[in-house]
């Protein structure tokens, strides 16, 4: 006789959720950042000091083979010694589908999204809450921004993951994590090798404080290695193969230490006004009061962070001021430092927390859109539709000369026109200087058999030195910013609007 069968069981599914509560504070994070990248979108130029000289680079790397801008003529690449090749390569490859200013602004864009992500990683290595990574966008539009040091300012969040990989290596290590941190390292280096140098400190002072064994601490260490022999082979062929005719003395320098201490106030002083000093004060005044919320938690060895950040600054405070062509290296030590100081603090839980950080998000909105309304009158002050007249009266792939008399924006801080010459190899393509393909580390040069009249020391920085003879000798056109002289001849006017006048050399 068939005995029955049991009733199979049926198992119950429970229905997917979204844990609205759990994408609150990326949502916010993600906003801050978006609000970064809004002022990049509003104007044709970027008022940052060193902005068109890497345009000027994405353009040759971008269209090297392009008749019309003869850059043949004029550079080769070289894409084995550069260190800089991790903004560069993006940047060209999108430049091919958009255009170098929209291939550079997408760059640059995901930099900014890329630091909330970042810090939000680093914060979990270490235990710390993330609601803190709502502070990161605030790194973005900060002094290396400004100078326009694109390759470091890409740098940050990339440091910032690496040491949150290191310090995951040291409690849990995996052979995955500890070839994506080998990888993550050799990356680094072509992003910058300031970044590596910093990450590689960090990475030994975690190892040596983490209390994981002297195994372990090896274990977690031992991906740098790759990246320190290719960083050992720059140092010897690049920083310290610098010629003295193209960047004068190798020596390094120091500032006074009461102009180091200020530079520390002044990593957010961006703007010519005081909009940026109201908010970086507020954004403090809402991170300690954050910190100093009652009911924070204990945790082993809290201290190993906030020890991070005074060595951070001690090394902050040793670095020279220059090295060779190689300047204001002591700021590039400036966002990590502050990264750390946001990242610190144990944070209580509850309402008052959330407030007070919510309130950071909201006062970065705020900082934002007042950027981009000073992106807007930059726009206006640069004067860019006189300028692309003068520029279009320029026949393209030739060589100029920018001389500029008025280097200084009423908008923003540093020089933000002293390399506007530039936007003539964006444009009409050529050869445009001082360029720089004329130092050591970057992959497009000039080509070492089409010589350029040698620019002393300093030139971009003093016009006035300008001899139509001597540095005017190889030169087809002059390009002036502000009131001068005439140049003499050889060279007669050929266009002049606004600011903006382009001289031709009548040989």
């Amino acid at each position: 006789m068939n005995q029955p069968r049991p009733a199979r069981a049926i198992a119950v599914v429970a229905p997917l959720a979204l844990d609205a509560g759990a994408l609150v504070w990326p949502a916010l994070c993600a906003c801050a950042a978006l609000a970064a990248v809004f002022p990049l979108w509003v104007g044709r130029f970027l008022p940052y000091q060193d902005a068109p000289q890497h345009l000027a680079a994405i353009r040759v790397l971008a269209d090297y083979h392009a008749p019309r801008f003869a850059f043949e003529k004029w550079f080769e690449i070289d894409l084995l010694r550069s260190q800089y090749l991790g903004f560069y390569l993006p940047a060209a490859l999108l430049s091919r589908v958009c255009g170098p200013e929209v291939a550079c602004r997408l760059v640059l864009s995901a930099i900014a999204l890329a630091l909330p992500a970042a810090t939000w990683m680093f914060l979990r290595s270490f235990g710390r809450d993330v609601r803190l990574a709502v502070f990161a966008p605030a790194l973005f539009h900060t002094a290396p921004l400004y100078l326009g040091f694109f390759n470091f300012v890409e740098s940050i969040p990339a440091t910032i993951f690496v040491i949150a990989l290191v310090e995951r290596e040291l409690h849990a290590p995996v052979r995955a994590r500890a070839a994506l941190l080998a990888v993550a390292a050799v990356v680094l280096l072509y992003l910058h090798p300031s970044a590596l140098a910093l990450a590689l400190g960090a990475a030994g002072f975690l190892a040596v404080t983490g209390g994981a064994g002297v195994r372990r601490a090896l274990r977690a260490v031992s991906p740098f290695v790759p990246a320190v022999a290719l960083f050992a082979s720059w140092m010897v062929r690049s920083l310290f193969g610098q010629s003295s005719t193209v960047v004068g003395s190798a020596a390094p320098h120091w500032q006074p230490l009461r102009e180091r201490i200020l530079d520390l106030a002044r990593l957010g002083n961006v703007l010519a006004g005081h909009a940026d000093e109201m908010f970086l004060g507020l954004l403090l005044l809402v991170w300690l009061a954050a910190a100093l919320v009652p009911g924070r938690p204990a945790q082993a060895r809290r201290w190993r962070l906030p020890l991070l950040v005074l060595l951070v600054g001690a090394v902050y405070f040793a670095v020279p001021e220059s090295l060779g062509a190689a300047g204001s290296m002591h700021l590039r030590a400036l966002p990590l430092l502050a990264a750390l100081v946001l990242a610190a603090p144990l944070l209580a839980p509850g309402r008052i927390t959330s407030a007070l950080l919510l309130a950071a998000v909201v006062l970065q909105l705020g900082y934002d859109a007042r950027l981009a309304s000073m992106y807007r009158s930059f726009e206006a002050e640069a004067e860019a539709p006189q300028l692309e007249q003068v520029l279009r009266q320029a026949e393209p792939g030739k060589r100029l000369l920018s001389l500029v008399h008025d280097r200084q924006s009423r908008i923003v801080q540093f020089q933000a026109y002293q390399h506007f010459g530039m936007y003539y190899q964006v444009e009409r393509g050529g050869r445009a200087r001082r360029n720089f393909a004329e130092l050591p580390w970057t992959p497009v040069r000039l080509r070492s058999d089409t010589p350029a009249v040698s620019l002393p020391p300093g030139f971009e920085e003093h016009p006035e030195w300008f001899d139509a003879q001597r540095e005017g000798a190889d030169e087809d056109y002059l390009l002036v910013r502000g009131a001068a002289r005439e140049p003499g001849a050889p060279f007669v006017l050929k266009a002049r609007a606004g600011q903006w006048t382009l001289y031709e050399a009548s040989r």
